[in-house]
């Protein structure tokens, strides 16, 4: 063999293992994909029992529980357990009030005759308050009403108040500034009537 073939051979078998080598890194370089490690698998665990901490505490507390206690002498069963009555100068008196305010509620359906029967045309229709306090109706009725002081048997308004026409959903407040009875009522539909008793 010439040298030119031995130089020829091993020009070719370094290609080869060039590529070769080139080969194997860039297979390594192309595979990067995430392994994930491989899930172990472990014998079941035994079962052991868990103490309570607090068991020994637990105990000491019956324990002290089941002691004797002191000797208690029995009542005669007739025998009344005494009271203490408070000196009548400690006796609280009722703190005053300030003003206060009253709720007054035209209920749905009181625009259409019947509610006079059963005198829930105003809910409540009959309130009594203090000197100051206030009386606060509100229309929860579809229809519109008024709030009108006087009565209708007795001639209609008698001018301490007047709503005028109120629609659903509005209010309308008085306070009260005299003792007396106010007859009061509803101009549109005059079977509504109420009274407001002012102490």
């Amino acid at each position: 063999m010439a040298a030119i073939d031995k130089a020829a051979i091993a020009w070719t078998i370094a290609i080869v293992a060039f590529g070769a080598g080139i080969a194997a890194v860039g297979d390594d370089l192309q595979s990067t994909a995430v392994v994930a490690p491989a899930a172990k698998v472990t014998a079941p665990m035994e079962k052991t029992t868990q103490t309570d901490p607090f068991a020994d505490i637990a105990e000491k507390v019956k324990e002290k529980a089941a002691e004797p206690k002191m000797e208690e002498t029995p009542k005669a069963m007739d025998e009344k357990p005494k009271v203490e009555e408070k000196p009548k100068a400690m006796e609280e008196k009722p703190k005053a009030m300030g003003p206060k305010t009253v709720n007054v509620s035209m209920p749905q359906g009181s625009g259409i005759p019947g509610c006079e029967e059963t005198n829930e045309c105003y809910i409540p229709a009959s309130v009594s308050i203090n000197v100051g306090d206030t009386v606060h109706w509100t229309n929860d009725d579809a229809a519109a009403h008024t709030v009108t002081s006087g009565s209708p048997s007795a001639g209609g308004p008698d001018g301490k108040f007047d709503s005028s026409l109120m629609s659903p959903g509005a209010t309308f407040d008085v306070t009260f500034d005299e003792k007396g009875s106010v007859d009061y009522f509803c101009i549109v539909h005059p079977w509504m009537v109420g009274n407001v008793n002012v102490n």
